[in-house]
């Protein structure tokens, strides 16, 4: 699989257009002419394009094979496959878009024939900079049997675009205002799929969302929080799959924050529906749990390693390949998880949660009045388990309540963060106060239970010899951070509790 960013604008232009005059804005050279053909697939209920996602198979031109686009800060990502046999997508491509369509077979909605001719700008370095596609279209919608025919000038950026974005904006400007000034009118449709069937936009247009405050239904805020987490865990499953970097642990920290909200108001949520939920989430977070323990131990081996000079030979291969090889088998397991009829099943459920909320008695109340008190809850919840751990007989012990006093802190920050920023930010900053402090609890406590990982480890795999040694001074070096995460701690902890 190739992938590259696709940053694209198109015209509509009549029969009798002509591609103006470029050559003042970089050299012109003809391209070729290329006939192309696609097949556009779907489910039946349209799970790909509500999400603005594009499968098609297309034959003819240099980037024949089997494309994915999906949307992107700027532009659009485009996944790219070879050309294959198959009439349906391989299972390579279905993967990529399982979370969305979650089994439900892919088929045709759209065949679309393109005669194009390509005219290339170039830049003194040869590089291309820019290229011009004059398009004669002919489509068909698979499902209604209707035949669209029009003719549009696609302009896209290549290899050799400016570095800024700014600098970008500006080229497409330029170029845009010569083909309006030839006849062109930007197109009305986002993209060919979506003139195909008819439309200006493959997902229908953006969804008016009322705005939020303090005012409003608690569960409307809270609901706005999570149907961005399920959002995003569908968004976020393909990354994993891909093995992209940190996928695996924005994938587990979306399942966290959901869960977290689920539990933080359950004055809010039927917490009859929810805890089933909460449990199926706790699930796949421990299928990816071992996966991302084993990443941050990997990355930790680096930065132990790369402050240590002198160590014995392979050291840093044995201490990194170690955690690499845990790694490579956990992220299997968890894919394995990814595909199972348990995930999929959850996100469907997840989806017909968001449709078709279970609320409680509180729902309806404003956020304003129902809020607070859920947060305070969970602020006694951390400070509980703070003096529990206080208590502590051994280390061992003292490791397990604090890690119970890091759930609980990381449960409270996320809670907090849901109602204070974004979209559902109908509290200011007295709550990202909150969350802040919360997060530096849960980070040092965080950062004590990693190293202690990381003891262990070195602990039970001493090596010998000159290994042996290198491993003992690595042991003291995280046992020495540990210990200074422990003395900044306490003062965290004030911090937090002076905001009750």
């Amino acid at each position: 699989m190739t992938t590259q960013t696709e940053i694209e604008r198109k015209y509509d232009v009549d029969d009798t257009a002509v591609l103006p005059d470029l050559s003042d804005i970089a050299r012109v050279e003809p391209a070729g002419e290329a006939q192309l053909e696609a097949e556009y697939f779907d489910t039946a209920q349209g799970d790909l394009a509500a999400h603005r996602i594009v499968v098609r198979r297309r034959r003819g031109g240099a980037d024949e094979g089997w494309h994915i686009k999906l949307p992107a800060a700027e532009g659009r990502t485009e996944l790219h496959w070879p050309l294959t046999d198959d009439e349906r997508p391989p299972r390579q491509v279905v993967e990529r878009v399982l979370s969305r369509v979650r089994g439900r077979e892919l088929v045709p909605v759209a065949r679309l024939r393109t005669h194009r001719t390509l005219t290339h700008l170039v830049a003194d370095d040869g590089g291309v900079v820019l290229e011009v596609a004059d398009d004669t279209v002919s489509a068909t919608d698979a499902t209604t049997g209707i035949l669209r025919l029009w003719r549009e000038w696609e302009v896209e950026l290549q290899g050799g675009a400016p570095d800024s974005e700014r600098q970008r904006t500006a080229l497409l400007d330029a170029v845009g205002a010569r083909l309006t000034e030839a006849g062109a009118v930007p197109s009305a449709s986002k993209s060919k799929l979506a003139a195909a069937l008819g439309r200006t936009d493959l997902d229908g247009g953006p969804v008016e969302r009322p705005a939020l405050d303090r005012s409003s239904a608690a569960a409307a805020v809270l609901l706005a929080a999570v149907a961005e987490l399920v959002d995003d865990l569908a968004r976020i499953d393909p990354l994993v799959r891909a093995d992209e970097p940190d996928a695996v642990h924005q994938l587990r920290t979306r399942i966290r924050r959901l869960r977290s909200l689920f539990a933080s108001y359950r004055g809010v949520f039927d917490r009859e529906v929810t805890d089933p939920l909460r449990e199926r989430l706790q699930e796949i977070g421990a299928a990816l749990g071992d996966a991302r323990d084993a990443e941050v131990m990997r990355e930790r081996a680096v930065t132990l390693l790369d402050d240590y000079d002198g160590l014995a030979p392979d050291l840093d291969t044995r201490l990194q390949g170690w955690w690499s090889e845990r790694y490579a088998a956990a992220h299997a397991q968890a894919v394995a998880a990814l595909s199972g009829d348990r995930w999929l099943g959850l996100l469907d459920d997840l989806d017909g949660f968001v449709a078709r909320p279970a609320l409680a008695d509180a729902a309806m109340q404003p956020a304003g009045d129902v809020i607070p008190g859920a947060l305070r809850a969970d602020l006694r919840r951390v400070l509980k388990r703070a003096k529990a751990a206080r208590t502590a007989e051994s280390d061992d012990d003292e490791i397990r309540l604090l890690h119970e006093v890091r759930k609980a802190a990381k449960r409270l920050r996320y809670a907090a963060e849901a109602v204070s920023q974004g979209d559902t930010a109908v509290f200011g900053k007295r709550t990202r106060t909150l969350a802040g402090a919360a997060e530096a609890v849960h980070d040092l406590l965080g950062e004590h239970r990693d190293s202690a990982l990381m003891q262990r480890y070195l602990r039970e795999h001493p090596g010998s010899g000159k290994a042996a040694f290198d491993y003992g001074v690595l042991h003291e070096k995280e046992r020495h951070g540990a210990a200074l995460c422990l003395a900044d701690y306490p003062a965290a902890l004030r911090e937090l509790r002076s905001l009750r």
